[in-house]
């Protein structure tokens, strides 16, 4: 029977338990014990406490009068790497390649491929790739195992360049030499796959690749890695779990530092973009502001994505030079870290300069943005056309606007994309000979009102009526942009109990003069089998005193037929309904003010 070999941590065991027996036999320390027990504290992702055994072994190289063995300085540049002190890596790589050509050695092919990681987290992914290819042959000319976290490193260069199938072929082949050399798979591999999951929008595989990854760093014995935590909440958040991302992205930021390594700046980053999709801007350009700063004084290169977030944040808080001045620097910054530059920033851009009132540079941008997505290979989308045809109408070109959002249609049927709602509408919408007269129908499906009251005691613009699951970040969402057009809101039915909802809740509604009802899937089924239930009440009593209702139609809500419903909501069904729009919030936003008028 074959034993399997020894864990990690058994070894670090047998080498602590040999060193405290030279102790107790007050033998001096082995400095070979030393560097292994430093080699396996960083196997095991313990950073610090490797890089104080590595100073241990200088101390005992420097007693002795010799010089310092490759090895450790191999292991120092590699923990140097992994703490975010990447200055003292690359110099440390180059004082090992120094000792080798001293002792007329052949170059130790992991020097080269800590270097490679070190440009990596540099953002130098070229020199990265030279790297790590130099490094492979040296292992091979050296009659070497090539070591397989070469090829993990390698795939996280291809991602990080946006070309995933190479990046899927090089942990393929990483996973393939762990199991050849009779290793267990790094647990961080499946973290690696994860990722490339996530940057294809594949959310759900994603989330279950983080979570496996999560569970092998804890069956192997490993400390898990913050930044899988980091990777999971923003899986979350693209899943519209945006609490529980925020949750996650803590959780991170708590692990980073109890494990004595840098705090990934990239949380932050996240941070502010979970807060953005929760209507919370302010925070979230303070978000990225801190991450900005933690890049900087990690000596780290700024993620490109950072300004393009705070841009489309300038943006919808109409603060369109700096959204333009965020965009280009974004493509700064792209093009000075050789990362190919995302049509986003140009289609979005147009946008601006299209609010602006600048429509001949706006057409510039977005055929700019096509040609990205021609020279990187993607498929159009449909959602760049219709911001085309937006711009377009709002710069009085109805006839090109119209023709722009029948070729968003037409893409979403050769992508076999659902095609949204709100294409439709708007498209009916402009193509209305009278459109003031569709805001005229909306008022005139109102029933009548059994007790209305005079808009001169009206409190609130506007009333949001909600399920709390899923329709919470909804709800804090349009607050948000409400409130940004200096709209009065009563939201939380959360703060008030059955007991006071005659004296509270129902006097909110009735001195309000809209509600705005956020129709999520199966909104109106409670209504039906629970004659208490908030919604139905509310619904109820903004029908009884002619609170003018707007429905909002989320994905995936169907109205059931008239009848299936309570007689005191029944006339809810009468009412002309917009959709929503997730991808042009502005423009569903702007619908939603104009059927306020």
């Amino acid at each position: 029977m074959v034993e399997n070999p020894p864990t990690p941590q058994q070894e670090l065991a047998s080498v602590l338990q040999q060193e405290q027996m030279r102790l107790d036999a007050g033998l001096p320390a082995d400095v070979e014990l030393v560097l292994r027990r430093a080699g396996l504290l960083n196997d095991l992702l313990r950073f610090r406490e490797s890089l104080e055994a590595c100073e241990a072994a200088r101390s005992i190289y420097a007693g002795s009068g010799t010089g310092e063995s490759v090895l450790l300085q191999e292991l120092l540049a590699a923990n140097f790497a992994a703490l975010g002190r990447l200055d003292e890596s690359l110099a440390t790589c180059d004082l090992a390649q120094q000792t080798c050509r001293e002792l007329q050695l052949p170059v130790a092919p992991r020097i080269l491929a800590h270097r490679g990681i070190t440009y990596r987290l540099l953002g130098r992914h070229e020199e990265a790739l030279e790297a790590f290819a130099e490094s492979e042959n040296l292992f091979k000319e050296q009659g070497l195992a090539v070591w397989p976290g070469l090829d993990t490193n390698r795939g996280r260069v291809f991602e990080q360049l946006g070309r995933y199938e190479e990046a899927l072929d090089a942990y393929a082949s990483s996973e393939r030499m762990y199991r050849e050399q009779g290793l267990p798979v790094h647990p961080g591999l499946e973290q690696c796959r994860g990722a490339i999951e996530f940057r294809l929008g594949r959310y759900e595989e994603a989330l279950a690749a983080f979570t496996e990854s999560e569970n092998q760093f804890r069956a192997q014995g490993f400390t898990v890695y913050p930044g899988i935590v980091n990777y999971r909440g923003s899986a979350l958040s693209c899943l519209g779990r945006y609490e529980e991302g925020l949750e996650a992205y803590a959780e991170s930021e708590r692990m980073f530092k109890e494990q004595g390594l840098p705090v990934n700046p990239g949380i932050s980053t996240n941070r502010g973009i979970n807060l953005q999709n929760l209507g919370r801007y302010e925070e979230a350009l303070a978000a990225w502001t801190d991450s900005e700063v933690l890049y900087r004084e990690q000596g780290l290169p700024v993620f490109p994505g950072l300004q393009a977030s705070r841009a489309v944040v300038y943006g919808k808080l109409g603060r369109y030079p700096e959204a333009l001045a965020a965009f280009a620097e974004a493509e700064r910054q792209c093009r000075e870290q050789s990362i190919p530059v995302h049509w986003t920033v140009f289609s979005n851009r147009a946008a601006v300069l299209g609010k602006m009132g600048d429509y001949q540079a706006a057409l510039a941008e977005y055929a700019r943005a096509e040609q990205i997505m021609a020279e990187q290979g993607l498929a159009e989308e449909w959602y760049h056309y219709f911001s085309r045809a937006i711009t377009m109408f709002e710069a009085g070109h109805r006839d090109d606007a119209i023709s722009e959002v029948y070729r968003a249609i037409s893409t979403c049927a050769k992508k076999g994309v659902k095609q949204p709602a709100f294409i439709m509408e708007t498209l009916r919408d402009w193509m209305s000979p009278k459109p003031e007269k569709l805001v005229e129908e909306q008022i005139a499906s109102q029933p009548d009102a059994v007790a209305p009251v005079p808009d001169s005691e009206k409190k609130h613009d506007v009333f949001i009526c909600y399920r709390r699951d899923p329709g919470h970040t909804h709800s804090m969402l349009l607050q948000a942009h409400m409130e940004i057009k200096q709209k009065s809101v009563f939201r939380d039915q959360d703060g008030l109990s059955s007991g006071n909802f005659e004296d509270a809740l129902k006097d909110a509604i009735r001195y309000s003069r809209h509600m705005v009802i956020l129709l999520t899937p199966d909104f109106l089924a409670r209504c039906c089998s629970d004659d208490k239930d908030v919604v139905r009440q509310e619904l109820a009593t903004a029908l009884h005193c002619g609170t003018h209702i707007i429905p909002v139609m989320m994905e995936g809500f169907e109205w059931p037929r008239p009848e299936e419903l309570p007689e005191d909501i029944r006339a809810i069904t009468g009412i002309n309904a917009m959709s929503h729009s997730a991808e042009f919030y502005t423009a569903f936003i702007d619908k939603l003010l104009k059927w306020m008028e």
